[in-house]
Order: structure tokens, then C-alpha cells, then sequence
């Protein structure tokens, strides 16, 4: 099986995942990266670390396979601008050079960002959405400048619901499978898309509503699902219980589980916490479709006894009620070392996290060649 990863960066609650594929592509999930981490002792430098990992071509430039953004809070797209180069890449100038700006070949996001998200968006939010609106203009009006690296899309939509006329060969309907990433199929990864759904969850905030869900699915010589992680935004427990009654059984299993909503109580039940204090039977049942020792992660916070939330002291007990309380890891636990997990033949398994310069991947011993733009 090749080597293949997901690093959780400490970046208090927020989330930014990256995760390694074979054949040295990459693909982030979400980013909350903060610009003054360079200068400030007790925050891990995200971009940094990006820009020591990820290939460049043959002008120096560094390429980001994929970026999935699940839902437009600013604790999910903070520093996209500054991190990302927003623009064609034809007009890459010294300026992004000087600033390492990394290129993101294909940009995934859900549609609803323009037809269903209604709250007012952060900064960070406006510019990713500005980079999502230039990509769309750029599939409509010159469809092979947009099959270009930086150029490229995938609207998570419904075709028959999806109000841009030709866009449906750049659509992944959410209740289907994709092993195509950045115009590679891959035998070893593929995404479950889950969410968003096709009608509002009843009870649910409408900004969490629109969150992606997914299934990570890490495959091996004889086995497709060798290892699964799942995803969810900020998905509440009503979305996790429409999970339960409309997606079938395999694309609901996981072994790595990041904690929705930095492990606020929202995945439990609603809030606040002390008129809603037992949690929900679906987020329960959600929790038990682990396979073996499932592993949760909280990108979130250092978790304390107090009345946060999030994170939640109380969501923490529910979790770990219900797995092996050392498979249990919080970013906040050591806010300047990611947490990494690397995919095997049954699940994962965590890896120290070791910071070297010009190496694909931060975990011991995986080296690869950078790859080559054409």
C-alpha cells in the first residue's frame, strides 16, 4: 500500500487537513491559517510547513492538488487568500512568488455557497468565494482555459437542480462515490460524498446545513476500503441521523472520525448544554458504526473542564465513551504539532510528526519525487 496520510494542523478551533495520496498528490480540507504564525512562538506556521511539502514545477511554484472547502465560516477558510494564489495562473507575478503563493490546481466547493448559504460571510469567506466565482466564469466563457492547473473546478451539486446550464461534467452529486482528483483516477482513494442533501435538515442551522460530508476511502492491493475517515463540516446530529435513515451501511463506517464543529455539543444535541443534556440516539449510533479501534480527532482547542463550546468538556466524555480513551486526539494537546495518521491495510495508525524541508511528506521515512506540470 503507498504511503498515504492525513496531518491535522493545530490551528485552535478551526479546521486545516491535509491529506497525502499516492503518486505525490495532495489535497486540503478546509484552512484556518493565521498570518502572523511565522513570527509568533505559540502557533505552528501552516504555510510553512505547505511550502516545505508540496511539489513545485518547473518555475518554482507550489501546487495543491485539491482544496475542498465544507462550508464558508471563517474558522474554514481563514487565509485562503494570502496562502493561495487567487487568480489565473498566467498571471502569476514576483509578488506571489516572493510570497509563495501555492497554486490550487482544482478548487471543490458546494454550489449551495451561491444558492443556499444565506449568513453574512467573514473576509476570508468573500475572497474564496470571489476565486469560486472567477473559476465559474472561466468554465462558461472559456472552457480549456479552465481545464488548466489553477483553473479547474468541481461544483458539489445535483445536476438537475444545479442552475448553471453545461456544468454537469464538472459536478460530484452528493449520495455518489469519485476516485477522479485533479484529472487523476486513482485505484487507491476515492471520496463518498454524503452532504450537503437535497432538502434543509429540520432544526439545523442553516449555516451548518450546508456543510460537506465524506467518507474518505483509502484502498490497498485487495481492499478499496482499507482505511476510512470521515469528514462532516459542522454538521449537527440531525444531519448525522439523516445519514443513518438514507445512506446505506458501507458508506457510513469509519475508522478515523474528525470530531464535527472542533467537538462542540452540536454533534450530540442541541444547545445550550444544560436544557439539552443527554445526547442524541443517532449521534450514538453514528459513533458505533466504527470499525475496530476507531481513532476521533478534535481539531480544536486545548479541551478543559469549563463551559466552552467549542470545544465541549462533556462532548470529549461522550466520545471517548465510546472508544478507547488514548485513540482520542486533540489538536489543542500540543498546539504546535500537527497530528498525523497514516493510512494502512486495517485503518490507521498515528505517526510523529517530523518537521524536514523539501520532503513531500512529513512522516519518517516517505520520500517521493515531485511531480511534473504540464
Amino acid at each position: 500500500m503507498a504511503n498515504q496520510s492525513i496531518k491535522v494542523y493545530p490551528v485552535g478551533n478551526g479546521d486545516t487537513s491535509l491529506i497525502s495520496l499516492s503518486g505525490n498528490q495532495n489535497m486540503m480540507i478546509d484552512c484556518k491559517i493565521d498570518n502572523d504564525a511565522p513570527t509568533n512562538k505559540d502557533k505552528f506556521d501552516v504555510k510553512a510547513d505547505l511550502v516545505a511539502n508540496l511539489p513545485k514545477d518547473s518555475e518554482g511554484r507550489h501546487h495543491l492538488d485539491v482544496f475542498i472547502l465544507t462550508h464558508p465560516d471563517n474558522d474554514h477558510c481563514a487565509g485562503f487568500k494570502d496562502t493561495f494564489f487567487c487568480d489565473d495562473p498566467a498571471n502569476y507575478d514576483k509578488d506571489a512568488k516572493d510570497r509563495n503563493a501555492i497554486i490550487i490546481d482544482e478548487l471543490w466547493f458546494s454550489n449551495t455557497l451561491f444558492d443556499r448559504f444565506t449568513d453574512p460571510l467573514s473576509e476570508a469567506a468573500k475572497n474564496f468565494k470571489k476565486e469560486a466565482k472567477r473559476r465559474k466564469e472561466l468554465f462558461k466563457n472559456s472552457p480549456e482555459k479552465a481545464k488548466l492547473p489553477g483553473n479547474r473546478i468541481i461544483l458539489i451539486d445535483f445536476k438537475d437542480e444545479c442552475k448553471d446550464d453545461g456544468f454537469e461534467s464538472i459536478i460530484v452529486e452528493p449520495g455518489t462515490s469519485t476516485n477522479m482528483f485533479n484529472q487523476v483516477e486513482k485505484t487507491d482513494f476515492s471520496l463518498f460524498i454524503h452532504g450537503p442533501f437535497k432538502t434543509p435538515t429540520a432544526d439545523s442551522q442553516p449555516r451548518n446545513e450546508t456543510s460537506v460530508i465524506m467518507q474518505l476511502r483509502f484502498g490497498s492491493a485487495n481492499d478499496e476500503m482499507a482505511a476510512l475517515a470521515f469528514f462532516a463540516g459542522d454538521a449537527d446530529y440531525n444531519r448525522f441521523q439523516r445519514l443513518l435513515d438514507e445512506r446505506d451501511d458501507e458508506s457510513i463506517q469509519w475508522d478515523l472520525f474528525l470530531a464535527p464543529h472542533h467537538c462542540s455539543w452540536t454533534y450530540f444535541n442541541m444547545t445550550p448544554y444544560e436544557d439539552f443534556p443527554e445526547p442524541q440516539d443517532s449521534a450514538i449510533e453514528f459513533l458505533q458504526r466504527q470499525r475496530g479501534a476507531g481513532m476521533i480527532v478534535a481539531s480544536s482547542k486545548e479541551i478543559i473542564d469549563d463551559e466552552d463550546n467549542p470545544p465541549h468538556y462533556p462532548a470529549k466524555q461522550e466520545y471517548i465513551g465510546q472508544i478507547d480513551e488514548d485513540d482520542f486526539y486533540s489538536t489543542g494537546d500540543d498546539p504546535l504539532t500537527p497530528l498525523i495518521f497514516e493510512a494502512g491495510n486495517n485503518g490507521f495508525s498515528k505517526k510523529d510528526y517530523v518537521a524536514k524541508a523539501n520532503l513531500v511528506s512529513a512522516i519518517s521515512g516517505v520520500t517521493e519525487k515531485a511531480k511534473t506540470y504540464g
